[in-house]
Parts: structure tokens; sequence; C-alpha cells
């Protein structure tokens, strides 16, 4: 029975992202994170493969503290164009678990789903971000990892490629494996 679950269970996470063996990693995060730079409008450039964005383009969000949450929340609205054309939103809440390490939030989109990591690698908040999650499995012997490059916007601009090849540098040192990066289409979008 504990090898069906460990089955299932992994062949479901396939739905959510990255599976490999071993626990999650404890990463370095951005030191000194700012949460209130941080907010505002970021379009997705890259992302591990997920069937929930599977053939989504145009992928983008926006963060904003929401004041009157008694919990100091964060809002977060996602949005992008999935495959058939039809525009798909999400509303999600985020927040800092831990204030003195505000880099690794925490975030849910639905009130009956457990919330997951949303850690902050590294931005200079004014025209990248690296996003990293990962959620153990299965009593830690398998580990479900996310990743997202974010900008500010819809490319990284002149600079792309020399920001793109840092980012998969410092990726792969921290044990990260930043070939499973896919580009999102970020082209015709409204």
């Amino acid at each position: 029975l504990l090898v069906l679950s460990a089955v299932v269970f992994v062949v479901d996470g396939q739905r959510f992202g990255e599976i490999s063996g071993g626990k999650c990693p404890d990463l370095s995060v951005k030191a000194n994170f700012s949460v209130e730079s941080y907010m505002g409008h970021w379009y997705e450039i890259a992302r591990f493969p997920v069937a929930f964005e599977r053939r989504l383009k145009c992928a983008e969000a926006e963060y904003y503290m929401h004041r009157h949450d008694r919990h100091g929340g964060i809002k977060v609205f996602t949005k992008g164009i999935d495959g058939h054309g039809h525009v798909t939103k999400a509303v999600g809440r985020a927040y800092v678990p831990d204030p003195k390490v505000p880099a690794k939030l925490s975030i849910g989109f639905s009130r009956f789903l457990p919330k997951g990591p949303y850690w902050v690698l590294d931005t200079d908040y004014s025209s990248y971000a690296v996003v990293w999650s990962c959620i153990n499995i299965v009593w830690g012997l398998f580990k479900v990892e996310m990743a997202w490059i974010l900008g500010r916007e819809r490319a990284l601009g002149q600079y792309a490629g020399h920001v793109m090849k840092d980012i998969v540098y410092e990726l792969t040192e921290m044990g990260i494996d930043a070939a499973l990066f896919r580009m999102t289409d970020q082209t015709d979008c409204p």
C-alpha cells in the first residue's frame, strides 16, 4: 500500500511541477528582501513545465499589499491566455510566515488547498525576479519543484542574454536544474 501511495503521489504530482527524488533543499533567498519593492506588475519570462500552465501564453501577475487583510497579506492576480485563446484568471493571497525571512513567502489560490512556498531567490525589483517553490511529498522521498523567471516587461530588454545566463548560472550553483526552464510566449498579447 505504501508503494502504491507513493506511485499515485508521484504520478499526480506531475500535474504540479518537476518531480525528483529527495527532500527540498533550503536554498538561499534574496537578502534584505523588500516586500513593498516587489509589489506591482510582473510578466512571466520562463517557467518550469507545470500542467496548470500548459500552453498558457501572455502570463502575468499583479501583486499588491492587501491592507485590510488581518494577516497583513498580499493579494495576487494572475492571468494568461490558454491554448484555446481564452483568458484565464486566478486570484490568490500570499503572506510572509517569518518576518525575519521576508523572501520566503507562502501563497495559495484556494482556501480548500494548502498554501505553497513562494521563495524569491533573486530580484533587482525593477527588471527581473527568480521565484522557486518546492514541496516534499511521500514523506520526503520525493519533491515537486516549480520555478519562474519574471520580468517587469514582457521581455528582459537589451541585456536579456546576459541576465538569463547569470540566472541560469546562479540556479545551477544552487543545485536547480535550469535546463527545465521553458520560455513563456509573450507575443501577440492584449
